[in-house]
């Protein structure tokens, strides 16, 4: 029986420390004075492109166009990782 008593204690404690308030990122989705944009009409289709059926690629020249692009002044090209420097 003590147990709980000392259960409930600390429950009352930690209710007292909470705000009486609510935070006000909360309570600001419902306030009218808030400005919003206009509803906008987006078609459906937007931005959809088109993934045909292609000829198969060498998957090395595949990643060096979506690798990163060297600087040809400073020297730091793939080609001199493969010659062992």
């Amino acid at each position: 029986m003590i147990k709980l008593t000392y259960l409930a204690a600390l429950g009352l404690g930690l209710a007292a420390c909470v705000p009486t308030q609510h935070p006000s990122y909360l309570v600001s989705a419902a306030d009218p004075a808030v400005g919003t944009r206009l509803p906008a009409y987006s078609s459906v289709t937007a931005d959809i492109r088109g993934y045909d059926v292609v000829e198969p690629l060498d998957w090395r020249e595949l990643n060096r166009r979506v690798g990163p692009q060297s600087d040809p002044e400073r020297g730091d090209s793939d080609d001199a990782a493969r010659r062992g420097r």
